[in-house]
């Protein structure tokens, strides 16, 4: 499989709920898994900047398409999410950018690799080098924030909620904490880590928030990739609430879903 990075942006409506349907959209590709993804930032507007302030991530994903038939679904999928293209660098629902597609280069109509101008970008290179520290481009150089002269980073908004989940209840990265924290490998075989899958569930029904870091276990899983931590994060408000709940539930006898009884 090729790996490829994906630039998220959006400074229109909900901005974290539109990065948060843009990662699960891009998760069910064909062919396709997300590695993992980036904390949302806050950015300055670039190039255009009498607009609204954007949330940028970065996603890093595995792929079996070609980078045309890539950048054909992240053009689609901005279109159903109401992407109006009115204009350079102005306003929009959802960005989505092909960065990088493993070490190819070209330079075509419709597609430049790397993508131009992403060493310049604070707003790409902050969230790029979180997920991929040790990045190298294709030509050898290496990418730095001292180097990123536009779209300056003005805070870390935290990870990117669960899609679809009603219950997030999105808050700045330093107001929410760990309550609980699983391995990739703890369940590879069922293809998600069981153990945080009730521990959400149990927040869900006490109608406590939460999310993920670095993502959703559950969201697109490779059982033959490398162990991954992951964190479910609740509020702080909530955290001795949830921390009393999580316990209850692991002196509790465990319950296994229907084929994964022991």
């Amino acid at each position: 499989m090729t790996t490829a990075h994906i630039a998220l942006g959006s400074n229109l409506g909900d901005r974290i709920s539109n990065l948060s349907l843009a990662i699960d959209a891009i998760s069910e590709l064909p062919e396709t898994h997300i590695d993992r993804a980036s904390h949302m930032y806050e950015s300055e507007p670039a190039y255009v900047t009498d607009q609204d302030a954007f949330l940028n991530a970065v996603a890093v994903l595995e792929t079996d398409l070609t980078s045309d038939a890539l950048l054909s679904h992240l053009l689609r999928i901005e279109d159903e999410m109401g992407r109006v293209r009115e204009g350079d660098k102005g306003p929009r629902v959802i960005d989505l950018d092909l960065l990088l597609y493993d070490d190819e280069e070209r330079i075509s109509e419709v597609l430049t690799l790397p993508h131009p101008g992403l060493a310049e970008r604070d707003f790409v290179v902050t969230p790029l080098l979180e997920v991929s520290p040790r990045l190298h481009l294709p030509d050898g150089s290496r990418i730095s924030r001292a180097s990123a002269t536009v779209g300056t980073v003005v805070r870390d908004m935290g990870p990117i909620p669960d899609p679809g989940e009603p219950c997030n209840e999105p808050v700045f990265a330093d107001a929410w904490v760990a309550v609980a924290e699983g391995s990739r490998d703890q369940d590879v075989m069922a293809g998600w880590d069981s153990g945080l899958v009730f521990k959400r569930e149990a927040l869900e029904e006490e109608g406590i928030p939460y999310a993920f870091d670095p993502y959703d276990p559950d969201l697109s899983m490779d059982p033959f990739g490398l162990p991954m931590t992951f964190k479910l994060l609740v509020p702080q408000r909530f955290a001795e609430r949830a921390t009393v709940l999580l316990a209850a539930l692991a002196e509790a006898e465990p319950i296994y879903p229907e084929g994964l009884g022991m």
